[in-house]
């Protein structure tokens, strides 16, 4: 049976934590954060995987490298990054259907779908929760053809993105050094935020496809949770919701064991982090990008 894979879309800073935390709840699921970050973080051996293990010594993680070595002779991760990092590029989103008839890429895609198969087949759970986010590697993936793909196009109000993006943040996967999130200009916020909003539209052929607003979860979490239910097709208890140890990539490990429980809050977000003019900018462009780009 092949992998149902519920990946999550959208820009960073978006919400996708919450509602990766959400789906995880899904029985026989495992969740495997930005998957598609794999072929960096595994390889470069500095951080955590969500299980709180070291990645490279994650029982998934290390088994799934074992069996890409032994399944391809050739097999070469640096070759694998630079694929990776070649569909990350908004220019060449539009190029994937034409790069997926050459033998280059055709090879690259065996891998691909050797790699999301191991995930399902070590850790013994057929639903693959994937908050990757990338536009591109969503796209990819639909292109492949051959998984039960689920996507849920995550947005987020323009001026909270932009405000999330201003912070200072410690990544928390790291663990013997201080490694922060990038802090964008207004314009790189601006431009990505409309790239993934109009580039997300070639998404809506896939046969599931679900848009869904960060705000609307939060101010109506019952009714959203419901239509997310009916669209996974997959039953789980949408009444109450814990964290559960994960293996994902690029998450955060504190997550680890924690068996908390879930609150989604409809708190205000307070844009503390944008001055009197960024929040007109950034308000505006979010409403005249909600006219034009349907």
């Amino acid at each position: 049976m092949k992998p149902k894979i519920i990946y999550i879309a959208g820009d960073g800073r978006s919400g996708s934590t919450l509602l990766d935390s959400i789906l995880s709840n899904i029985e026989g699921s495992v969740s495997v954060g930005e998957c598609h970050r794999f072929w960096v973080r595994f390889y470069e051996k500095e951080t955590l995987c969500g299980c709180g293990e070291k990645i490279e010594r994650c029982t998934l993680w290390s088994k799934i490298d074992e069996k890409l070595h032994q399944k391809f002779p050739d097999y070469d991760s640096e070759f694998i990054r630079e694929k990776v990092k070649e569909i990350q590029y908004f220019k060449n989103f539009k190029k994937i259907p034409k790069l997926l008839q050459t033998k280059e890429w055709q090879d690259f895609a065996e891998i691909v779908i050797y790699f999301y198969n191991q995930i399902a087949k070590t850790s013994q759970r057929n639903i693959i929760i994937d908050s990757s986010k990338s536009i591109g590697w969503c796209y990819f993936l639909q292109n492949i053809g051959v998984f039960d793909l689920r996507i849920i196009h995550l947005e987020r109000n323009l001026a909270s993105v932009a405000n999330s993006w201003k912070k200072k943040m410690l990544l928390p996967e790291y663990y013997d050094k201080d490694v922060f999130m990038p802090q964008k200009t207004n314009m790189v916020i601006l431009k990505s935020w409309i790239k993934i909003k109009v580039l997300a539209l070639a998404l809506k052929k896939n046969n599931y496809f679900m848009f869904l607003k960060y705000e609307s979860l939060c101010q109506r979490p019952e009714f959203w949770l419901a239509k997310i239910k009916e669209f996974v097709g997959e039953p789980f208890d949408i009444t109450e919701f814990i964290m559960i140890p994960t293996h994902s990539i690029g998450g955060n490990p504190m997550r680890s064991g924690s068996n908390k429980k879930i609150v989604i809050s409809n708190k205000k977000v307070d844009l503390h982090h944008l001055n009197f003019f960024e929040k007109i900018f950034f308000k505006s462009s979010n409403v005249i990008a909600k006219t034009i780009i349907k």
